[in-house]
């Protein structure tokens, strides 16, 4: 059915929710299985002052160590789950980057936090974003929330 399965990540634990399951399906589709983190450069994003380009540069190779951790986490997920998989680390925004790489896939799996009103007006949502852009089929997991 499937035989290739994009999974992209932004290391939440919806993200990792999302993950776990997609490593699940892959596995019994026989599918190939890539990750993707998208890594917004912050010297592209942000205004650019004199005195802040040496700390918008750490800045960025924070992200990227931060999305090395997570592409990491992932290998491992992957591998408990007895799933081979490829990771990606790209540099752009995340629903165009995430809608141009699924173009050479069958299935997207992307994990949802649910949020509504003005939350997801503030927040956003990229499983939203690609959702109506993609013309790839998309599974969208719905995050478990911890009840208080």
């Amino acid at each position: 059915m499937y035989k290739r399965v994009l999974l992209p990540t932004d290391g939440s634990p919806c993200s990792e929710q999302a993950l776990r399951e997609g490593f699940e399906l892959v596995k019994s589709c026989g599918a190939e299985a890539t990750v993707l983190y998208v890594i917004e450069n912050p010297l592209l994003t942000l205004p650019m002052l004199p005195e802040g380009i040496p700390y918008e540069a750490d800045l960025y190779e924070d992200l990227k160590k931060a999305a090395e951790e997570v592409l990491a986490s992932a290998r491992k997920i992957a591998e408990e789950a007895g799933v081979p998989v490829n990771t990606i680390m790209h540099e752009g925004q995340p629903v165009p980057t995430i809608v141009e790489f699924a173009r050479d896939y069958d299935l997207i799996v992307m994990g949802t936090h649910g949020r509504g009103g003005l939350e997801k007006l503030i927040l956003g949502s990229v499983t939203e974003g690609v959702l109506h852009r993609t013309e790839t089929s998309v599974l969208v997991i719905h995050c478990k929330r911890k009840r208080a």
